[in-house]
């Protein structure tokens, strides 16, 4: 490899490496990462400039300038490296560990630094005719790469016992940090080796260790605490003993806005977030249910944690009525009295209708239960797609509909009655004869409660069902037949 062509390759490296550390820089993302990241990435940069001035000096002093500003990067690198993987998987190091990390690198910068008066990293420098530096090692030299043996030894150790309980997205991560740290380790053995013809081939690995590192926060994202919090779904409250606001993430400022204008300097008391008001939340059509916890810390500062969790889809769920989709019993009675309140200030009329299978029970104890579902469903879907443009369809339980119109009486009698006569047409192939149903209306005249309402529409329905069944049985003894007795008479 000439001079040239590692020259250009140390720009490249310096350019793409310096690109993304003043990404770091500027992004808000990270923080807990940072700033080893950016001190890892600026040692990288330092070692690919001062080896490309190296490269390009001429004399013999000013290559040994270069090499001595090199090992600024070269020598911290390595434990930098490795904080940022503890820091990553969260291990706990003492400060004096960390510190005892950098002993070895500092006392190599003072050998470097002093190389002309101590041999005791450097026994001798030449140069060669190649442009190249001829370095015989000293004993601290061999201390020194042995240290970042031992040191990438340890990285990749405690990267690979972290392994074991990672996700996929976090393997992947993981794969990329032990790259970072083997890549730069094995440039060096290169280099010592003599392959390169004397060019130190480790800038090189430094630089693609790097852009590694930088690939892998910027790709998965070495969140910090506060981001991860941040990013969360679940609304997020911290208060304190005096119900003062200590945290609150973004989505608890979605959903109570009013967290986003709360002053510090004059905080006020949000004790009231722990009522029973705020047990459940609806905003913007979504749902959120409350919980709330005990928190603590070694300061001994201690309060309520409040978590809000979107329930919209469970919720969902719940209201429904399992086999036909339509809303269930436990829905209707809120949904008519909020009907009931907007029609009382201005809105448009409330009428309830209801409706009963006819002679249900025999085409159960006949045919079955699972093909009484069959015409369970078939009613149910009729309902809702008739009934729709007007009102809301339930499922009030068993055979029983009920339909909350916001329109007159007259209008849900002849919808209804148009819903009847295409559910007359339907033709089961398990039975013999088609099936119909009975319905009652009642119209909100602002007097009655939500209960009476219902019971009114549902007298209404008995009424027209017992004269259906009055008739039937009348058709039938005069034909010398005995019907059973209706359910619901």
């Amino acid at each position: 490899m000439t001079a040239a062509v590692m020259s250009v390759i140390l720009l490249v490296g310096v350019l793409l490496t310096g690109t993304f550390t003043i990404a770091f820089l500027i992004r808000t993302h990270n923080a807990d990462h940072r700033d080893f990241a950016v001190l890892g990435l600026t040692c990288a940069i330092l070692s690919m400039l001062a080896y490309y001035i190296e490269l390009n000096c001429s004399d013999f002093s000013g290559k040994l300038v270069a090499i001595k500003f090199g090992y600024l990067g070269k020598a911290l690198i390595n434990p930098l490296i490795l904080l940022l993987a503890f820091r990553y998987y969260e291990a706990k190091i003492s400060k004096y560990v960390q510190v005892g990390l950098f002993i070895i690198p500092l006392t190599t910068l003072a050998a470097v630094f002093t190389c002309e008066h101590h041999r005791i990293y450097y026994t001798s420098l030449r140069l060669l005719e190649s442009g190249a530096i001829e370095v015989k090692p000293g004993p601290l030299y061999y201390i020194y790469i042995t240290y970042n043996t031992v040191l990438a030894l340890v990285y990749v150790s405690y990267c690979l016992y972290q392994r074991a309980g990672l996700s996929r997205h976090d393997r992947t991560n993981n794969t990329l940090l032990i790259a970072a740290c083997v890549l730069p380790l094995f440039s060096l053995l290169i280099y010592l080796s003599g392959w390169t013809q004397h060019f130190d081939s480790s800038p090189i690995g430094l630089m693609i260790g790097a852009l590694i590192i930088s690939v892998a926060i910027f790709r998965f994202g070495l969140l910090s605490k506060d981001e991860i919090l941040q990013n969360m779904a679940t609304g997020l409250v911290f208060l304190d003993s005096d119900g003062h606001l200590v945290y609150a993430n973004r989505a608890a400022m979605r959903i109570i806005p009013e967290l986003t204008t709360y002053n510090r300097m004059h905080p006020q008391d949000l004790s009231p977030l722990c009522s029973e008001s705020f047990d459940s939340i609806v905003v913007d059509g979504c749902t959120y249910q409350r919980k709330i916890s005990e928190w603590s810390n070694t300061d001994g500062q201690h309060g309520k944690q409040l978590t809000f969790d979107d329930i919209t889809e469970i919720r969902a769920r719940l209201n429904r009525d399992a086999m036909t989709g339509l809303l269930n019993h436990a829905t209707f009675y809120p949904m008519l009295e909020e009907a009931m309140k907007q029609m009382e200030s201005g809105g448009s009329p409330v009428t309830v209708s209801i409706a009963d299978i006819d002679s249900f029970k025999r085409i159960n104890d006949t045919y079955g239960h699972a093909n009484g579902d069959v015409v369970l469903i078939a009613l149910a879907h009729l309902l809702e797609s008739t009934c729709s443009e007007q009102g809301a369809t339930f499922r009030y339980g068993g055979e029983e509909f009920a339909v909350i119109f916001r329109c007159d009486e007259q209008t849900a009698e002849q919808t209804m009655q148009k819903a009847l006569g295409e559910f007359s047409q339907i033709r089961f192939d398990f039975l013999p004869h088609p099936v119909t149903f009975s319905y009652g209306s009642a119209a909100f005249d602002g007097k009655m409660d939500s209960v009476s309402l219902f019971d009114r529409a549902d007298q209404i329905m008995y009424q027209r069902k017992k004269a259906l069944h009055d008739r039937e049985k009348a058709e039938a003894e005069a034909e010398g037949i005995t019907l059973p007795a209706d359910n619901r008479l």
